[in-house]
């Protein structure tokens, strides 16, 4: 008989706690080892043997650096600094006695553990790196036209990874590792398995902000329309990271999610018009165009933001005209993002608005303007440029510039 699941989970948090506990003891006794030798050699009063050896004392800290970096890749980095802080600050001491000890190469020892700490961290946390090495290992095995093929599709390399292993992955959902968590539901989307909808759902509530990210990502990519809600109420998340990945979600569902989005750029949550909005550009249906063009009126100015970009993305002629009313907006970023999407119209009618902006108040929108008008091939916007550049240097002329 199976045992039941709060078991199995409960299990698995042991199982993982003790883990940690033998990963934390053994990082624990590397460190204190070199602690205990440093100590020793500082203690021993022979300066000649100790001007000898102690280039070598910060290296004795990579061990331990080197294994926080490889299993605890996000909360290592604050324990070697706090390592590498200890070693600087032993120098100085040193120093200060009178031990002939060079605190610049100190300098440069710890900052070289730093970059080994990145190294390994952005190693342990970058799959591409990871899936490139293994291509490599299985190319040597002669299996690499099969490594190959599984890289290409994202439900079998998690198939291959967690062997088919669903309810393993439900229950890694549960961790308390932050990381084995990402990685769960980062899973479940590869496996695009229906049954992850449910499960994904509740990730969207995690305490971590990437976690919610990477749920609201996977269920764009399972595509079941059960999600919608769920994720247009997770465009209300406190976290900016949250509400990208529910647009993200909402955006890679497509046309599923459209009518929904449209209904959702009215809503009363000014965050929610605005994930609806970057929603829409990524799906890029030109019949969300009306929608948009009226939410160019909205009072958040960061929702105006996003529904320029989207105009200037999926738009064509029908919106020339909210994009020349909106150098007009208050927000300076408003104005500057209407210069970029007007700018890709290839449409005459802008050219005479845009020479207008060339007058903005601001020099970051002026700037916007001025490369636009560069980029147009256009006997009016030379000629405005012109002017412009005689008006701001009025001893230059064309044979001078």
């Amino acid at each position: 008989m199976p045992a039941p699941s709060h078991l199995l989970t409960t299990a698995s948090k042991t199982l993982e706690e003790k883990r940690d506990m033998v990963k934390l003891l053994i990082i624990g006794a590397f460190a204190v080892t070199s602690l205990i030798f440093t100590l020793a050699l500082v203690a021993s009063r022979d300066q000649s043997f100790y001007s000898s050896v102690y280039p070598l004392i910060p290296h004795l800290y990579l061990i331990p650096i080197i294994l926080l970096a490889l299993w605890y890749p996000r909360r290592g980095l604050q324990i070697t600094i706090l390592l590498i802080a200890a070693v600087l600050i032993l120098t100085f001491i040193m120093f200060v006695q009178g031990v002939l000890v060079d605190p610049l190469l100190s300098l440069m020892n710890a900052g070289m553990d730093i970059a080994i700490f990145v190294a390994l961290a952005l190693y342990a946390k970058d799959r591409t790196l990871v899936e490139s090495f293994l291509k490599g290992f299985f190319d040597h095995a002669g299996m690499g036209e099969d490594f190959e093929e599984a890289m290409q599709h994202p439900s079998t390399r998690a198939k291959i990874k967690f062997e088919g292993a669903f309810e393993d992955v439900l229950r890694a959902l549960h961790n308390n590792d932050e990381e084995i968590r990402e990685e769960a539901v980062r899973a479940l989307g590869e496996l695009c398995d229906p049954r992850a909808v449910e499960p994904l759902i509740d990730s969207l509530s995690d305490e971590n902000r990437y976690i919610r990210r990477e749920a609201a990502k996977s269920l764009g990519r399972i595509g079941d329309e059960r999600a919608i809600p769920a994720l247009i109420n997770a465009l209300k998340d406190e976290d900016r990271y949250g509400r990208e990945g529910a647009a993200e979600g909402l955006g890679e569902m497509g046309e599923k999610a459209f009518e929904p989005l449209i209904l959702a750029i009215h809503d009363q949550d000014w965050h929610v018009r605005m994930g609806a909005a970057i929603a829409l550009r990524i799906i890029g249906n030109k019949e969300a165009l009306d929608a948009l063009i009226h939410a160019m009126k909205d009072e958040n100015r960061f929702v105006r933001r996003e529904v320029v970009k989207s105009l200037g993305r999926i738009g064509d002629h029908r919106v020339v005209d909210p994009l020349i009313a909106a150098l007009k907006d208050t927000d300076r970023s408003v104005r500057m993002r209407a210069v970029s999407a007007l700018s890709k119209c290839k449409d005459d009618r802008v050219v005479e608005p845009l020479i207008q902006a060339l007058n903005d108040e601001d020099s970051g929108v002026r700037l916007r303007v001025i490369r636009a008008l560069e980029e147009m091939d256009d006997e009016r916007a030379l000629k405005a440029l012109n002017n412009s550049y005689n008006e701001d240097f009025p001893g230059r002329t064309d044979e001078t510039r």
